[in-house]
């Protein structure tokens, strides 16, 4: 049997093509198309592509669970894997029960017991897991003589890919909750997660790592709105928690200060953001990390909305 036959038989309807050494196939998953290629020699490989990742790096190695002591740890995700990443709180958004799940179930290869009718279950330390440049990817360091190693690893590399589908499975729950139009996966740095309107005020949420191109990178939900009859008052707002490299950069101070009036007063204290800026043609309003409840962030989505509207007249809802 070819490797495009072992695909094509455990993954019914992927479209599977054979150029040369490479394999490559376009199949539908948890209602999601994705695109894979694989090589089984002379380094066995397996790609996935994924939306954007916003330079987020995930290297997952298997860990040799008798290192210090011949008594072995407990079978746990944390005690097999060594984790290497760039952003620790995406990594754990990343690492769902799901990818844990799969990736563990990954390692182990069954076979026929030589003396008794029963399966075998061995250990396959070879193969690594990453995540980077929007893609995800396993690979070993020589070639992979098994087909059905290869569709194992295709399987994995697809429950670890699946990530921002079940990630804005969460979203769309908020964004149903709110009103709004959830985005079918998380894009990190890319498209909205969520699409609402409150008013004349179009609201987006998005899921961001990045202040800039040359920035290290720390994961954060965005609340943003266009403003609208603007003259150019801007604002600044920090926690007092957020560490100094993650603060966004300072306005400009010989600008106009914008207002803080009741109502805003009153929706800051609801949401409780990390930062607020109100900018000359956008407002723009962040949480430190990669959740937020309703409460919270119904109560920024209202604050962008409020302060995008020209408040100074009849606001943006009337």
């Amino acid at each position: 049997m070819s490797l495009r036959a072992t695909l094509e038989d455990r993954f019914p309807g992927a479209r599977v093509v054979d150029q040369g050494s490479r394999t490559t196939a376009e199949l539908l998953w948890d209602g999601n198309l994705y695109r894979a290629r694989l090589e089984m020699q002379p380094l066995a490989r397996v790609v996935v592509g994924i939306p954007s990742t916003d330079g987020f790096e995930l290297l997952l190695r298997w860990n040799d669970r008798h290192a210090n002591d011949s008594t072995p740890r407990a079978a746990s995700f944390d005690d097999s894997f060594l984790v290497e990443t760039n952003d620790l709180a995406l990594a754990n958004v990343w690492l769902d029960r799901d990818s844990r799940d799969a990736l563990l179930a990954s390692r182990y290869v069954s076979t026929k017991h030589a003396d008794r009718d029963t399966a075998l279950l061995i250990r396959d330390a070879a193969w690594q897991h990453e995540v980077s440049n929007d893609e995800v990817s396993a690979r070993r360091r020589d070639g992979e003589p098994s087909l059905e190693r290869m569709a194992d690893m295709l399987l994995a590399s697809l429950l670890l890919a699946g990530r921002p589908v079940r990630w804005a499975r969460v979203f769309a729950s908020l964004g149903r909750a709110l009103g709004g139009e959830p985005a079918s996966r998380i894009e990190v740095g890319g498209k909205p997660a969520l699409r609402l309107r409150r008013g004349s005020i179009d609201v987006v949420v998005r899921v961001v790592r990045r202040l800039g191109p040359g920035d290290p990178g720390r994961l954060r939900v965005i609340v943003s709105a266009h403003r609208h009859g603007s003259a150019g008052e801007t604002l600044s707002l920090i926690s007092e928690s957020l560490p100094r490299a993650a603060w966004p950069p300072p306005e400009d101070p010989s600008i106009g200060g914008f207002p803080i009036d009741r109502r805003a007063a009153e929706l800051l204290d609801a949401a409780k953001p990390s930062t607020s800026m109100v900018r000359r043609h956008d407002v723009e309003i962040a949480f430190d990390g990669g959740h937020v409840d309703l409460d919270r962030l119904g109560a920024a989505i209202e604050l962008a909305a409020w302060w995008a509207g020209d408040t100074r007249t009849v606001g943006p809802y009337r």
